[in-house]
């Protein structure tokens, strides 16, 4: 693994910490103290914060597999099986890609930053520039703002630093 993917892998990871310990535990467990600090109505019934909390706590998991290797390929999915077990046999490899271009968790990384990242930032920008909501969403979206830019940034140096390996690869196969 390169530097680059060394580096995204850390900040997806610190990520999901700022989302867990600044978001998910107060929107779970503090949601009135949460929703005061940020100058925010709070809502009756409080559960629908609690279950935003929730929801953050879930997509935050989702993205541990691209931290720990944005590249690698679903080939166990895609096969079926477990491919993680020697009674099972070596895995096969997806014939649409060269063996050194296995990248398991690829789509799944670009997914962090497009899909969630990239999604949170805009429906919360959104959401106070178009449509009068609390300025203290836009906490929420300046956080998944900063992370998107950074992580696509370090996904994309990750990738070009791979590309002449899979260039050589394919041109192989041509």
């Amino acid at each position: 693994m390169n530097a680059y993917a060394k580096y995204f892998g850390c900040v997806v990871w610190l990520g999901i910490i700022i989302n867990v310990v600044f978001f998910v535990i107060p929107l779970l467990f503090f949601p009135e103290v949460m929703l005061s600090l940020l100058k925010m109505q709070i809502p009756v019934p409080i559960i629908w914060v609690r279950a935003a909390g929730l929801l953050l706590l879930e997509i935050s998991i989702l993205y541990i597999p691209g931290a720990m290797d944005p590249y690698r390929c679903l080939d166990a999915v895609a096969h079926g099986g477990n491919h993680g077990s020697r009674s099972w046999g070596r895995p096969p490899r997806p014939r649409c890609l060269p063996k050194t271009a296995l990248h398991r968790y690829k789509a799944t990384a670009w997914m962090s930053i497009f899909v969630t990242r990239g999604g949170g930032a805009t429906f919360f920008i959104t959401a106070v520039l178009l449509f009068g909501q609390d300025l203290g969403f836009m906490s929420i979206a300046l956080v998944d703002l900063v992370f998107a830019v950074i992580q696509g940034i370090l996904l994309f140096l990750a990738l070009q630093t791979e590309q002449p390996l899979i260039s050589k690869i394919v041109k192989g196969f041509s």
